[in-house]
């Protein structure tokens, strides 16, 4: 075979491999809208579920998502809104707040569609796979999140409990 077919034929692959991860984002955001919520809040929910409680905050919950404070802000005050989120004081700053799950949050995010739509498929994994697309999940992540507006090089919190081949 020729270099410059065998490079088409790497390059077609490739393609391919995009589309389907495009496809998932779609199906992922789309399924998003649920339980009365939009994506922002579920992502916000899980990650205020999953963090440690001094990453809770809004500014740690931006660079996760590697977006401004703004859009952050409003969800999280539309979650506090809902009664899915509760506020306290930071200890360590005096105009920072904390961000807990309440009862009806934490009730909610039993529901979570993500976790229900996903979670047969990667449970149904072997320990193996499941390394080796945490692993190539991560390297995806990483390289976009270096070429995002958040500092390059962060990995989300709940990126780093995945295990790697």
């Amino acid at each position: 075979m020729s270099e410059g077919v065998e490079a088409a034929g790497e390059g077609a692959a490739g393609d391919d491999v995009v589309n389907l991860l495009d496809h998932v984002s779609r199906l992922v955001y789309g399924i998003g809208f649920a339980e009365g919520l939009f994506p922002a809040q579920w992502v916000a929910l899980r990650y205020f579920h999953d963090s440690h409680e001094s990453a809770r905050t809004l500014t740690a919950l931006a660079r996760f998502q590697h977006i401004h404070l703004a859009p952050v802000s409003r969800t999280v005050a539309t979650l506090v809104d809902k009664g899915l989120l509760s506020r306290r004081p930071h200890p360590g700053f005096k105009r920072g707040w904390l961000f807990d799950l309440t009862d009806e949050g934490r009730t909610l995010l039993d529901k979570d569609p993500l976790r229900q739509l996903l979670g047969p498929p990667v449970a149904g994994m072997t320990a193996s796979e499941q390394a080796v697309l945490a692993n190539l999940m991560k390297r995806i992540v990483t390289h976009m999140q270096d070429r995002g507006p958040a500092p390059p090089g962060t990995i989300p919190p709940a990126l780093d409990n995945l295990p790697v081949a």
